[in-house]
């Protein structure tokens, strides 16, 4: 029985140290894998710490241009102030148009180009609604459309009036 008894303390030794021995690599496997994700997580640190940095750089570089930007707008906006003596001739121009047009009934296409008068003569005493498109070089044809639409002028100034 001893031998049995020494088999039996050999097996309980060595189911021991295969069990301290199963222990110590289920421990390494972990402390193994925790580095793999550890070097995995500092791995993706880095890229994202590359990736801020660089937006960063961007961000600044963005803000600086935005920032030339201002100054180039505010700038710009200094030579665009209209000056009274202009802005006095423009509303000349806008009541000598608005006068114009009451007593021609001329209305203007301003999107035709620059060498032609185009748009449309309008006489509501007449009811009539006459579109145009001119020379602009020839003055002589929009005023001859115009007398023709609104009949001849100098016959209602010799006219009695009732």
């Amino acid at each position: 029985m001893e031998s049995e008894d020494w088999c039996a303390v050999l097996i309980d030794n060595i189911d021991n140290f295969f069990k301290t021995l199963d222990d110590k690599i289920e421990k390494e496997q972990q402390q193994l894998k925790a580095s793999r994700m550890k070097t995995e997580l500092e791995t993706k640190l880095a890229q994202e710490t590359k990736v801020h940095n660089e937006l960063s750089e961007r961000l600044a570089e963005l803000s600086r241009r935005s920032g030339e930007l201002d100054n180039v707008c505010a700038s710009l906006q200094s030579c665009l102030t209209i000056a009274d003596s202009d802005k006095n001739r423009l509303e000349n121009a806008k009541e000598t148009y608005q006068l114009v047009k009451e007593l021609t009934g001329v209305r203007l296409d301003f999107s035709a180009p620059p060498n032609i008068s185009k748009g449309y003569i309008k006489n509501e005493s007449r009811k009539v609604l006459q579109p145009f498109e001119v020379d602009s070089a020839d003055s002589n044809a929009l005023w001859n459309l115009i007398q023709s639409v609104s009949g001849d002028w100098s016959d209602k100034e010799n006219k009695p009036r009732n």
